[in-house]
């Protein structure tokens, strides 16, 4: 029997995740059922920024400023979902140095993606505790503008570039919602396939799969809707947001996970959806078959089989989670 869960550290994630982090109600959009994991602060809110979201702020810092645990303030209100501990959150920002409020460090602010966050989780596997600017993000919306005033060494940045090496000193960051996006597909489950590997997915959508006995390696590449989400429909030259794991499937021995998005580190991809030979990142048939017209919040599994000239036997399991659209070709949806 071939068998493997392959879910990584997820029931240990997920513990940690339930005993210390506050989620979101059911309402996907209702900010006000959102606890922040960051709480407002006198401090921060001294922090003031003007012009438009997206575009690069005019900030005001009263320096010098000194905080010990990390406050938070929201200028602008968003829309649309609310991100929870483990969605994924793009954003720009413009950090500034807490002792003379001169700007140390800023993204582009033109429109382009920012840095790509999960709101209230780990971004490295050495950090003991979940830093200040991805908890900071548990509530965010899309639109939404906060300042986060904290202390270098709980940021989760690495401030030695900009001269700033003090673990206790403080920095402002005034942090514009780009975009976000759910952690997990949402969609409904489908009646699995004959003949194919079956996904588990832990409480925190880390994914895993099982071969059951008596399963061989097939001949050809098939694929398998396994939960049918109800958001827009993913079409050619879509830039579709993606989390992917893979495992290699040999002909006799375990099944091996190769790479996954869902480690911590990782966040999800943003891939064009074009075809193999038209562009350089075009896709290969099977998975550009898979994925065009599939509905946003649905999760995908493909199996790729051994090419004729493999010296192994081994195929290729994919299992993909479609969380969004970045960009439409069309710009409608």
């Amino acid at each position: 029997m071939r068998r493997s869960s392959a879910l990584l550290s997820s029931v240990a994630v997920v513990a940690v995740l339930s005993a210390t982090l506050a989620g979101c109600a059911a309402s996907p959009d209702d900010v006000s059922a959102c606890t922040p994991l960051v709480a407002d602060g006198d401090t921060a809110a001294i922090v003031t920024a003007s012009g438009e979201v997206g575009s690069a702020p005019t900030v005001e810092v009263p320096a010098p400023l000194v905080v010990t645990a990390p406050e938070r303030t929201v200028l602008e209100d968003g829309t649309g979902l609310v991100a929870r501990a483990g969605s994924i959150v793009d954003f720009d920002a413009a950090i500034y140095d807490g002792a003379t409020g001169s700007e140390v460090l800023a993204t582009k602010f033109d429109g382009s993606q920012g840095p790509r966050f999960r709101a209230g989780l780990k971004t490295a596997d050495t950090q003991e505790t979940v830093p200040s600017l991805a908890a900071s993000l548990v509530c965010a919306q899309a639109g939404q503008r906060t300042v986060l005033v904290t202390t270098a060494g709980d940021a989760g940045i690495d401030f030695s570039s900009v001269g700033i090496t003090d673990e206790k000193h403080t920095v402002v960051l005034v942090i514009d919602v780009q975009r976000v996006y759910p952690g997990k597909s949402d969609g409904v489950n489908q009646l699995p396939q004959d003949g194919m590997p079956v996904v588990v997915t832990a409480p925190d959508g880390t994914v895993g799969v099982t071969v059951p006995s008596g399963i061989d390696v097939p001949s050809e590449d098939r694929t398998e809707t396994v939960k049918l989400g109800s958001g827009p429909k993913l079409a050619e030259g879509d830039a579709a947001v993606l989390q992917v794991a893979n495992w290699t499937w040999p002909s006799d021995g375990e099944v091996t996970l190769k790479s996954s998005t869902w480690e911590v580190g990782k966040t999800p991809q943003t891939i064009t959806l074009t075809k193999e030979g038209d562009t350089e990142q075009g896709l290969p048939a099977t998975f550009f078959e898979a994925l065009e017209g599939t509905p946003v919040g649905s999760q995908v599994l493909i199996v790729i089989a051994p090419t004729a000239d493999s010296s192994t036997g081994d195929a290729t399991i994919y299992v993909i989670d479609v969380l969004g659209i970045q960009s439409s070709a069309d710009d409608t949806k």
